[in-house]
């Protein structure tokens, strides 16, 4: 095994990491998501009367979609300048 194999290799299983931990970062968070839109659907319910498991499905919805989006809303918009700079750092790299 050459090393360019061996640095294949090891590149393949930090990216197969990577994929599981990014998926254990998404259920934790869906379950904080569940956590905290029971705490609000309680609040709410006790505060204005509203049932409980449509002001939980409500808010555990909006507590998981709103960050969400948001954060995939700042890459996209930083993706282009970050692709320059990864473009321009690979072009010094070579030269």
């Amino acid at each position: 095994m050459n090393a360019r194999e061996s640095r294949n290799e090891v590149m393949e299983r930090a990216i197969r990491r990577l994929g599981i931990l990014e998926h254990l970062f998404i259920g934790l968070a869906a379950v904080a998501a569940l956590v905290a839109g029971a705490l609000v659907a309680w609040l709410l319910g006790q505060a204005f009367g509203l049932s409980f498991r449509p002001t939980w499905a409500v808010s555990a919805l909006l507590l998981f979609i709103l960050p969400g989006g948001i954060s995939i809303w700042r890459v996209r918009r930083h993706s282009p300048r970050i692709r320059a700079e990864d473009s321009a750092e690979h072009s010094r790299d070579r030269a």
